[in-house]
This record gives C-alpha cells, sequence and structure tokens, in this order.
C-alpha cells in the first residue's frame, strides 16, 4: 500500500542569540543615526539663522544701511499709504530688506498697476511706480467710481477730483468704457460737448450730450455713425437745435425726436 504523507506545518524560525544580538545593535544604531541627522538639520538651520543675522550686522556696520527712499512716476498715489506700504527703517541693513514683500505691498495700493523695485548700494531703496491712468467715472445707482482703461475700479481714488471725465454708466459698460471712448474722440469737437455714455443691452451705446441730447449709436459700425453725425454738425449744427434725441441706429438714416410735446403723443414721436 501507498502510503498518505500529509502536510507538514512550518515551524516558526528560531534567531541564533548572535543574530538576535547583531539585529538590536543594527536597529540601535540607525536610531542613533535618525537622531543625530535631525539634530546636526536643526543646529544648521540655527547656525544659518545666526550667520545670516552676523553677516547684516557686519554689513550695518560696513555703512550698508537704508539712508534713502527713492520713487519716481508718483502723480496720485498718496505719499502716506505708500509710507505704510513700505514700512522701511532708515538706518535698517539695505541688504536684509524684502523686495518682493515690498512689491506685494505696494501693488496692493489701488492707484499703482505696477511697480520696480531696486536696491542701489550703499544705501538706496529705489522703486518706480506706473499708475492707473483713470479714464471715466462708472456710475453706480447715485455713487461715481474712477476706472482705468481696463475697466478696473481705482480703489481709494477720490471721484470728485475727476469730474472732468465722461460719465459711464450700464450693465457691463465698465471693460467697454476704452473703447467707446476711443471712438468718441476721433472727432474731438463733437467729443467736447459729451458728458456721458450708457451701453445698452450690452449691445450699443447712447451717447448723452451736455446740452441734454440723446445720441444712439448702432450696434454695427458705430465709428462710421459717429464721424457722419460729426460732419452733419459741422454743415447744419443739428446738436445745437432743439432736439431730445438723434437716433443713428438705422443705416444711412438719422431719425430726430424734438425737445418739445408732440399733440397727442407726449414728449417723444
Amino acid at each position: 500500500m501507498r502510503r498518505l504523507i500529509g502536510w507538514i506545518k512550518p515551524q516558526p524560525h528560531s534567531l541564533s542569540p548572535q543574530t538576535s544580538l547583531w539585529r538590536k545593535i543594527k536597529i540601535g544604531f540607525m536610531s542613533l543615526f535618525a537622531v543625530a541627522t535631525a539634530s546636526t538639520i536643526g543646529m544648521a538651520m540655527l547656525d544659518r539663522e545666526k550667520l545670516t543675522n552676523d553677516l547684516l550686522t557686519m554689513s550695518g556696520n560696513a555703512g550698508l544701511v537704508l539712508t534713502d527712499i527713492q520713487v519716481r512716476g508718483r502723480a496720485h498715489t498718496p505719499q502716506s499709504r505708500l509710507l505704510a506700504a513700505l514700512d522701511l527703517q532708515i538706518g535698517a541693513p539695505i541688504l536684509g530688506i524684502d523686495l518682493q514683500n515690498l512689491h506685494r505691498n505696494i501693488s496692493q495700493i489701488g492707484w499703482v498697476e505696477d511697480a520696480i523695485i531696486e536696491r542701489r548700494l550703499p544705501g538706496t531703496i529705489h522703486i518706480t511706480l506706473r499708475e492707473r491712468v483713470p479714464i471715466a467715472l462708472l456710475q453706480n445707482n447715485d455713487k461715481h467710481k474712477l476706472i482705468d482703461r481696463s475697466g478696473a475700479i481705482i480703489d481709494g481714488a477720490d471721484p470728485s477730483q475727476f469730474t472732468h471725465l465722461t460719465v459711464v454708466a450700464g450693465d457691463s459698460a465698465a471693460p467697454h468704457a476704452a473703447a467707446i471712448l476711443s471712438i468718441l474722440k476721433t472727432e474731438p469737437e463733437l467729443f467736447s460737448e459729451v458728458w456721458a455714455v450708457s451701453y445698452r443691452s450690452k449691445r450699443r451705446w447712447d451717447v448723452h450730450l451736455k446740452n441734454g441730447m440723446e445720441v444712439r449709436l448702432p450696434e454695427i459700425d458705430p465709428v462710421s455713425a459717429w464721424s457722419r453725425l460729426a460732419m452733419i454738425d459741422r454743415k447744419k449744427a443739428i446738436t445745437h437745435r432743439d432736439l431730445a434725441v438723434i437716433d443713428m441706429r438705422i443705416p444711412q438714416q438719422l431719425i430726430v425726436e424734438p425737445n418739445i410735446p408732440v399733440r397727442g403723443r407726449g414728449s417723444k414721436t
């Protein structure tokens, strides 16, 4: 008969005393190495910080300290706001001044569009500002805010100082204000009579003249319509007549609405 041999369950491997001792020594060595490495890194960081401070102190003793702050390009940025953003101390080691931090702080000023900051040894921080250029007053309910050519609101600006600028109104008008103003300025004489523009249905513009007249420009090719109105105005002074509306939305046509009531139809025709 064939003898059946069952599977034999493997027994746990027992370590020799020498192997067990070596493993404990190895683990202990690795632990000590890890602690030593961490301590070395910590000491190196402390040494680096101390070395940096020592070098800054030495540079200050050698005369490399902040003595002057020069600013170019500042027209509207308040001096007090700029100094608060800089937060610099005369006599501080100039090599220890963080230029990136200065740039970040200055860029948060509403008037500042961009800035270049230079460290000019031995003791000068030189700042060149590029300020936002105001182009219009954005009307929001009963308030006005100054905007630049991108349509961005210039935070901190006083609108009462820029009442000579054109008023812009309408939903989503701000980003498109620069384009319509560029068109209107192609006819300087006619543009001098403009006080406001309104963006209608996010498609086209109405131009409001200082005498109360409203010019309705077309969505398509407002440049030609505005140029045609200027030509007619030079010949017939149409914008000086007693009119409420000049409608130029239909190509090659000019429709006017008188400024006096028409019997049975009110003030609009």
